[in-house]
């Protein structure tokens, strides 16, 4: 299959250089298209180094696929409104928005043309030669894992409530919106060669239903943001979209980590007119958009030429392209999107107690009834360990510190009252069994995401080839989600400890001895608290000290401090 999809590469390419013969297309001899057992189709340097700035391909904007290009603009409106309209998309935008699926229904009417008509005349029908089949793309896209399969792995966490709900999403919206619209002209819209369309048994709406997910699956893995009418809009540029690509995060890992290793992604692709001339850098002597690829480091001969997704979690990575780089995950400030659920232990009992927390919001009775219902999300990007470490609280977890010493930790015998009366608290004072608590609580969430399973066994089941393309992701995934958790466990460990140390002067200060004073564990990488991977330090291991750091870069940022006490006994 990926010698086919290598032939039509070549017809492509000759398809472009016949189309626009002296400006808009250009490739440059030193790349080349190779099959590859691990990544399918690639992209490597080829014979000769690629210097830094050196232009690689120049595609015309004309030659997009986009909603617009494609589809009547009174059909393309309709479309547009319709989904806009329905209540479901509110919670999903960012993932499912309006001009996903617009662009959905167009690679549609692109793939009902080659089936119907074999229009290789048609630019975009030649296009479509180049892309994956339905069978390679129900392995790598989450729009067709077996929902229970999917739940075996993740179990309840926040990343499988996330897609069960996306599921669910994408059913309603062919069921109540695509469909209605389609299907009066069907056969302009389905791929008969897809094999699922094959059965004898299949219905119109079983074969557009089966191309719409195809087409979800292709646009979500291959499309790039793009812009008509200053309206944010998804497009499929060619050749580009053949590029493999990797998470912006990986390289700011690396320069953090202040280690010497080449940045993984080594081209951009940016906009401009014709021609360009090095980097991002572009004479416009014709007034003709075009994108262009450029190389943003020297390659070397036979390095694959790998492309930014954007600045994507690894959870974020697994339902855009349906798989995550090994290497992902190896990174010391890669982080995913957590959710934390309550503890059923955490619900009181106690009226007064009850009364406090309702007051202030907190769903007692649902948490128990709801086990979809999270007591806080941390996102990646607005809830920082680092910031949080450095005395930023954000309201996520302030709130769940809140929750834990109003329901659980032992109070002064004014306190509940004053909470009630006023909703103030003084936290400082109950902060050390709080945090201890919180600790306890990430226990907790970590048990009900993998059960007795570690990072190590997910990784090792993970790199085995008898392990499915989907289920390796969802390992992954759940690696990131995990390791996550513990990072943040640490950084709770910490305070917990400074909250012991401040302990006597809060006696002094109250006159309220500090009960719950145990320290909880200090456990995995010296610098962040991850599991995976777990690199020991070969001195303190000679001595029965166990000191290890998830990645070199940890090992650098945390020398200094290790430095006084490496290799002697404690």
């Amino acid at each position: 299959m990926d010698a086919k999809r290598l032939q039509a590469t070549t017809l492509l390419i000759k398809r472009l250089h016949a189309d626009y013969p002296t400006k808009g297309f250009k490739i440059s001899p030193s790349i080349d298209f190779v099959t590859q057992s691990n990544s399918g189709l690639s992209i490597v340097a080829n014979k000769q180094r690629i210097k830094k700035d050196d232009i690689l391909i120049v595609i015309p904007e004309a030659a997009r696929l986009t909603a617009k290009t494609v589809l009547p603009s009174s059909f393309l409106k309709k479309l547009k409104r319709d989904i806009a309209n329905k209540s479901q998309f509110q919670e999903h935008q960012q993932m499912l928005n309006p001009s996903d699926y617009s662009l959905a229904v167009a690679i549609m009417k692109v793939l009902g043309r080659k089936a119907n008509n074999d229009r290789y005349d048609d630019f975009h029908v030649c296009m479509s030669q180049t892309w994956p089949s339905e069978e390679t793309m129900k392995d790598s896209s989450w729009f067709y894992w077996d929902v229970a399969s999917v739940q075996k792995v993740w179990n309840r966490s926040g990343m499988f409530n996330i897609f069960e709900e996306l599921r669910a999403n994408v059913d309603s919206t062919f069921n109540n919106i695509i469909y209605p619209i389609l299907r009066n002209n069907p056969d302009e819209y389905i791929d008969e060669s897809l094999p699922s369309s094959q059965d004898d048994a299949a219905t119109p709406k079983d074969k557009l239903y089966n191309t719409f997910l195809y087409s979800l699956a292709l646009l979500y893995s291959r499309s790039h943001e793009g812009y008509d009418d200053d309206e944010s809009s998804g497009e499929l540029v060619p050749i580009v979209e053949l590029f493999n690509g990797h998470s912006d995060k990986i390289d700011e890992a690396i320069k953090k980590g202040k280690t010497s290793e080449k940045s993984v992604i080594n081209v951009n692709i940016v906009s401009g007119k014709w021609p360009f001339i090095r980097g991002s850098m572009f004479r416009n002597d014709c007034n003709l958009p075009c994108s262009a690829v450029y190389a943003n480091r020297d390659i070397d001969e036979g390095e694959e030429l790998i492309i930014s997704y954007g600045d994507l979690s690894p959870a974020g990575f697994a339902f855009k392209y349906g798989f995550i780089p090994m290497d992902f995950i190896k990174h010391h400030n890669i982080m995913s999107d957590v959710s934390i659920f309550c503890d059923p232990k955490l619900i009181p009992d106690d009226k007064m107690r009850r009364r406090c927390l309702e007051r202030s919001g907190y769903p007692l009775d649902e948490f128990k009834r709801n086990k979809k219902l999270a007591l806080g999300h941390f996102t990646w990007r607005a809830d920082s360990v680092e910031h949080y470490m450095r005395g930023y609280e954000s309201e996520v977890i302030g709130s769940m510190r809140h929750f834990i010493i109003v329901g659980s930790c032992e109070l002064m015998k004014d306190e509940l009252n004053r909470n009630y009366s006023t909703g103030k608290l003084r936290g400082a004072l109950y902060n050390a069994e709080a945090f201890r608590r919180l600790y306890d609580l990430f226990d907790y969430n970590i048990e009900i995401l993998g059960g007795d399973a570690t990072s190590a066994d997910d990784a090792s089941k993970a790199s085995s080839p008898d392990t499915p393309s989907w289920e390796k992701c969802c390992l992954l995934a759940r690696i990131a989600y995990r390791e996550s958790l513990l990072m943040w466990q640490r950084a709770v460990a910490l305070k917990a400890h400074n909250a012991i140390d401040s302990a006597p002067m809060l006696a002094i200060q109250f006159g309220w001895e500090i009960r719950n004073s145990d320290m909880p564990s200090l456990e995995g990488c010296e610098v962040c608290g991850r599991s995976y991977p777990a690199l020991k330090c070969a001195k303190c291991k000679s001595v029965g000290r166990e000191v290890q750091y998830c990645c070199r870069g940890h090992q650098v940022l945390g020398w200094r401090e290790h430095k006084t006490v490496c290799g002697k006994k404690l």
